[in-house]
């Protein structure tokens, strides 16, 4: 089938112990591609793989053109392997997806709502089943995100993502070392669209979180992201600190107005108040600072590749594509 546009579209996507899903994943990938972009590369990036992923995906890069493979030293988790396929993605658009889960199919129509809009497009899937607490606890972490946290994460959004190469740009800018993709992308400031699709199974499992998995994730997105729950801690401790303002007026108060008091009952009072007091301005100031210390740290490398390789085979429009042929 002839191409149909001659717009530069980079796939990225993060394997981890996928050495079964390989192979049909290029199938579906490479046909795609041919059909609509002349210009186009798969960027796989091996995150610390233990079952032979690597090796699976070099005999394949002899059949299957425009693949690179990056495999990284260890396993650094979903979002940093992303953003080592960002960094080596060339593309106008690029477009991550998920092995398992992601249906391929939809890459022209995330790569048009890109071109058309100049906005990073997010899958979002209907909502599948979980358990009350699950559910409950993905309607509050939501909630705090947008109306506490400011970080307007979407709903039930996925993997599957389609940026433009100025958005890219940004993103691979920031160092911080715990990240969110999917909270990055409206800091930056760039127009967000949403493309609803129904999820695939390449492994015929079904995908499972546990609750203590989902938790740790959410605490580590809001850690990571802001340092609002530091400010709140700060007003609190300065809620604190004025109470105590308060109680000891009211020390005062009731040793001037009353005229029978227990012995040591001021002294002891006074103590005590003044050191809550002292103790909460404190904590106000220490969580100032750590904020801004979080703010202004985390500059040790994202994370190191251990090896590169090429597809062996080129793309029909070789001479328009920058993909180097050779890993130094």
């Amino acid at each position: 089938m002839t191409a149909v546009s001659s717009v530069f579209v980079s796939v990225v996507c993060r394997l981890r112990d996928e050495r079964g899903l390989v192979e049909p994943l290029l199938d579906d990938l490479v046909r795609v591609l041919r059909a609509h972009y002349e210009n186009w590369e798969i960027v796989l990036v091996d995150d610390g793989s233990r079952d032979g992923t690597t090796a699976r995906v070099k005999e394949l890069l002899g059949r299957y053109e425009g693949v690179r493979l990056l495999r990284l030293s260890r396993a650094f988790g979903l979002d940093v392997a992303l953003t080592a396929g960002l960094e080596s993605a060339i593309g106008d658009v690029v477009v991550t997806l998920s092995a398992e889960s992601d249906p391929p199919e939809i890459i022209p129509q995330l790569v048009d709502v890109v071109r058309r809009e100049n906005a990073a497009v997010y899958g979002v899937a209907p909502a599948r089943r979980r358990g009350f607490l699950r559910e409950a606890g993905g309607r509050i972490f939501h909630w705090l995100c947008r109306r506490v946290l400011d970080l307007p994460i979407e709903p039930h959004s996925t993997q599957l993502r389609a940026l433009p190469r100025q958005a890219v740009n940004a993103i691979v800018e920031i160092k911080d070392r715990h990240r969110y993709l999917r909270a990055l992308t409206p800091y930056i400031g760039y127009e967000t669209r949403t493309v609803q699709y129904r999820p695939i199974s390449r492994s015929g499992r079904p995908a499972r979180e546990s609750l203590f998995d989902a938790a740790d994730a959410a605490i580590a997105v809001i850690v990571g992201n802001s340092t609002r729950p530091l400010r709140i801690v700060s007003w609190l401790a300065l809620l604190a600190a004025f109470l105590n303002v308060l109680y000891i007026a009211y020390v005062f108060a009731v040793r001037i107005f009353k005229t029978r008091v227990a012995e040591g009952w001021m002294t002891l009072s006074l103590q005590n108040a003044g050191m809550f007091l002292l103790l909460f301005l404190i904590l106000a100031v220490v969580t100032e600072y750590v904020g801004r210390i979080l703010d202004e740290t985390r500059e040790r490398p994202l994370y190191y590749i251990a090896e590169e390789a090429n597809s062996s085979v080129m793309v029909p429009s070789a001479e328009r594509r920058n993909v180097v042929r050779e890993s130094r």
